[in-house]
C-alpha cells in the first residue's frame, strides 16, 4: 500500500507522515526560517520503482525522463542503477545530468526544437544519441557535426499515427502532433545519412503519449518500428542498433482515491508478452519518467482557512497552482489525504490554493474527514511534473524539496526567499 492509516495517522510506504513532517517543519524553520508547503520524496519508493524496470526488462536499457522530476539529488540516486541513463530535452538538462555524474554517452536527447548551441553542447559531450524529430533538424545536426569534424549519432523519432486513450494534450503519436517524423519523410533522412560521414542512424523510436493504461498500443508501435527498421537497414545497408518504445506507462490516481487498489499500467504482463513475441534482432529500450517519479513524491500543505458554502466547504491551502499546476493545466486528479484524521464525520470540500485565479485548485467536491484550520494535507503521486513545472506566479517563491531515506531527512532544494524571486531583475 502506498498510503494507509494506522491509528488515524497517514503512513506513506511505511513512513509515519506525522512524525516525518514534524521533523521537516522543525528543520526548515531552524535552517531557513521557512514555514510553508514542500515536496517530500521517498528514496525507498524511488529505488523500488527503478528496480522494477531493471528486474523485468533484463535485455533493455532505460533512459529516465529528466523532465518528469529533475532534481540533481534524485538523478544521483538513479545513477546507481545499472542500465539506467537519462532522457534529456534541453541543454540545461544535459548539464544537470553531467552534474549528477552521468556521462554524455549515458544520455539521449529528445525534443523538437534543439538550438544550435544545444546541438553543439550535445556533440561536445558525445551524447549516446540525438532523437531527431524533423528532416530540418537532421540537416542542422549534420551541418554542425561536419563543422566540428565529429560524427553525430541520431535516432529517428517516428510518428506512427497511433492514438491512445488519454488527455488530448499528452497524445504525442498522432499525425497532427508536432512530434516525430512521418514514415513518408524517412527517405530524405536516409539520403542525408548515406551521403554524409558525419551522421549515423543508430535507432528508431516512438513515443505515443502519457498516462497509457493498455499495452495494446505499444505492441502496435513495436510492429511499426520493426517494419521501419527493416526498411532502414535495406536502404542504408547497415544494421540498426536498437528500437525504443518511449514511455507513457500510466497510473490511475482517481481510482485510488475511491478506496480501490491503485490501477497501474500492467508492466510485468507487458514485459512477459514482449519477451515472448519480440524475436527480432533489435534491442527494445524505454524512456520511463512518470511511472518512476510520480509515486515517489507528495506535496505537503497546510490548511490556512475554511469557508463554508451551501454545498461544499472550501479548504484554502498554502500550496497552489504555482507549486502543482497539473490539476489546472490538464484537469489532472491527485489523491488528497489528511495526515491526521481528527473526526469520523466527513464533509465535501473544494481543496484550493492562495493564487488569485479561479483555476487554482487541487480538487473539487471531494469527500474527506472533517477538516480544521492548521490541518496538514498531502497531494499524492505528485513527484512527476510537480516541482519541475512550478513557477513564480504571483511572485511566490519556489518551495523546498525534501528527500526521506530510512527516516533520514535531506533538504535537496532550499526554499527560495522573496528577494530570490526578482534577483535577476535588479542589480542588487
Amino acid at each position: 500500500m502506498y498510503f494507509e492509516y494506522k491509528n488515524n495517522i497517514l503512513n506513506w510506504y511505511g513512513v509515519n507522515l506525522k512524525n516525518i513532517t514534524r521533523k521537516v517543519d522543525e528543520l526548515l524553520l531552524k535552517e531557513y526560517n521557512y514555514e510553508g508547503p514542500y515536496y517530500l520524496y521517498s528514496e525507498s519508493l524511488l529505488n523500488d520503482r527503478l528496480s522494477r524496470f531493471k528486474d523485468i526488462f533484463r535485455k533493455s536499457k532505460f533512459y529516465y525522463s529528466v523532465k518528469s522530476l529533475s532534481n540533481i539529488y534524485i538523478l544521483k540516486r538513479i545513477k546507481k542503477f545499472e542500465n539506467f541513463g537519462l532522457d534529456v530535452v534541453s541543454g540545461a538538462e544535459i548539464l544537470r545530468g553531467l552534474s549528477a555524474g552521468f556521462s554524455g554517452s549515458e544520455m539521449v536527447y529528445a525534443g523538437v526544437g534543439k538550438t544550435s548551441h544545444e546541438i553543439e553542447l550535445g556533440l561536445e559531450h558525445k551524447l549516446k544519441s540525438f532523437h531527431v524529430e524533423s528532416i530540418s533538424e537532421v540537416r542542422q545536426i549534420e551541418r554542425i557535426s561536419r563543422k566540428n569534424g565529429v560524427v553525430a549519432r541520431i535516432t529517428a523519432r517516428l510518428n506512427p499515427d497511433i492514438g491512445v486513450d488519454t488527455h488530448h494534450y499528452i497524445k504525442t503519436g498522432i499525425e497532427e502532433s508536432k512530434f516525430g517524423i512521418l514514415p513518408d519523410e524517412m527517405k530524405q533522412l536516409y539520403d542525408i545519412v548515406m551521403h554524409s560521414p558525419y551522421i549515423e542512424l543508430s535507432g528508431l523510436q516512438v513515443h505515443l503519449g502519457s498516462q497509457i493504461m493498455s499495452s495494446a498500443p505499444f505492441f502496435k508501435a513495436l510492429k511499426f518500428l520493426q517494419k521501419n527498421a527493416s526498411i532502414a537497414e535495406k536502404e542504408l545497408k547497415k544494421e540498426i542498433e536498437y528500437l525504443s518504445l518511449g514511455g507513457g506507462f500510466g497510473i490511475n490516481y482517481k481510482q485510488y482515491m475511491k478506496g480501490k487498489p491503485l490501477k497501474e499500467f500492467p508492466l510485468e504482463e507487458f514485459a512477459q508478452k514482449l519477451n515472448e513475441i519480440n524475436n527480432s534482432p533489435w534491442r527494445v529500450d524505454f524512456e520511463p519518467g512518470r511511472f518512476i517519479s510520480a509515486p515517489s513524491g507528495v506535496l505537503v500543505s497546510n490548511v490556512l482557512y475554511i469557508k463554508q458554502r451551501q454545498k461544499t466547504g472550501i479548504a484554502i491551502c498554502n500550496a497552489g497552482m504555482s507549486d502543482l499546476i497539473r490539476p489546472a493545466l490538464y484537469s489532472a486528479f491527485h489523491p488528497i489525504l489528511p495526515i491526521e484524521v481528527r473526526s469520523k464525520k466527513k464533509g465535501k470540500y473544494d481543496i484550493v490554493g492562495p493564487i488569485c485565479e479561479s483555476g487554482d485548485f487541487f480538487a473539487k467536491g471531494i469527500d474527506l474527514p472533517l477538516l480544521d484550520e492548521g490541518d496538514k494535507l498531502i497531494v499524492g503521486f505528485a513527484g512527476a511534473y510537480g516541482s519541475v513545472m512550478g513557477s513564480n506566479y504571483n511572485s511566490r517563491p519556489f518551495i523546498p524539496e525534501i528527500l526521506v531515506s530510512e527516516n533520514e531527512i535531506e533538504v535537496i532544494r532550499r526554499p527560495q526567499s522573496g528577494t530570490d524571486v526578482f534577483q535577476y531583475e535588479l542589480n542588487i
